[in-house]
């Protein structure tokens, strides 16, 4: 059996941790499940060395592909969801593949797990038993993702689905950095006051990196963006402060005119804005894996 080293990302304050942890010499020091009640607490057992067994189908980066989720294989109980929390379900089978949002009413461990029946303009969909999905959900710092089908359809007294509930889940813990290719309008208000149009093309929980026709800046200037997201269905406006770390020209294909390329790194953003933006890239950076 191999071992991989834990790394701090990997082990939140307060959550249980889904693997037993070792010591270097490949001890167990703590069985799976075990909670790390503060930070110094997390702290010293990283300095002092963690490691976890490898699992089959278990992948892992080496530091140098920090833009990369962790792939992990967890229980589905593990995961501690709350009730109301959002799942996607991705359909599987012959034509084209939908993507539905719904929300979690319980599970019982080994049985199923309940959800709202998906909607559409305000219209309850038509599901039939057997029907296979992949369900995703973010939860923390990780994404989650399983496979699983239709155990029963009911009606009363709402629409609800009764899915199977999964042997295992993958897990993804996000390292921090990793940044989500995205296509978003932004508007940027430079430190001169001028208002400049640009598109973030990619993004992260700590910067991004936009494009826009002419600079919109010099180096270590403040800028505001202005972009919009969509997490768990609803429309997010966020007004984000950051400082321009980089602007040079990028490459233009023929025939299209060349952008300017600016690296921005947000500064002290408040509490709301982190949580929003990390769902958003969180959700993002899982749905390109899975893709992948």
């Amino acid at each position: 059996m191999s071992f991989v080293q834990v790394k701090s990302g990997e082990i939140e304050v307060g959550r249980p941790v889904p693997w037993a942890l070792y010591d270097d010499r490949k001890q167990v020091l703590f069985a799976q499940g075990v909670i790390v009640e503060s930070e110094s607490q997390k702290k010293a057992l990283i300095e002092r060395g963690l490691f976890r067994k490898l699992a089959s189908g278990d992948t892992r980066l080496n530091a140098e592909g920090g833009d990369k989720p962790t792939d992990n294989l967890c229980a589905f109980d593990d995961i501690k969801l709350d009730i109301g929390d959002t799942l996607q379900l991705q359909s599987q089978g012959e034509g084209a593949q939908s993507r539905f949002y719904v929300r979690l009413i319980g599970y019982l461990k080994g049985r199923s797990i309940i959800v709202t029946t998906p909607t559409q303009d305000g219209k309850v969909l038509l599901m039939r038993e057997g029907q296979g999905f992949v369900v995703r959900m973010f939860s923390g710092k990780s994404v989650y993702a399983f496979g699983t089908s239709i155990q029963k359809v009911a009606n009363v007294p709402f629409p609800h689905l009764h899915l199977n509930y999964p042997s295992q889940v993958r897990g993804l813990v996000v390292r921090r950095g990793a940044r989500a290719r995205v296509n978003l309008i932004a508007a940027v208000v430079g430190a001169d006051g001028r208002s400049h149009a640009a598109s973030l093309v990619d993004l992260s929980t700590g910067g991004a990196m936009l494009t826009a026709r002419q600079p919109m800046g010099a180096k270590d200037d403040r800028l505001m963006l202005k972009f919009r997201v969509v997490v768990n269905e609803i429309e997010e406006y966020l007004n984000v402060p950051a400082v321009l770390k980089s602007v040079h020209a990028g490459a233009a294909s023929e025939g299209d005119v060349s952008q300017i390329n600016h690296g921005v790194q947000f500064d002290a953003l408040p509490h709301n804005l982190q949580v929003v933006l990390s769902a958003f890239v969180y959700r993002v950076l899982f749905e390109e894996s899975a893709e992948g």
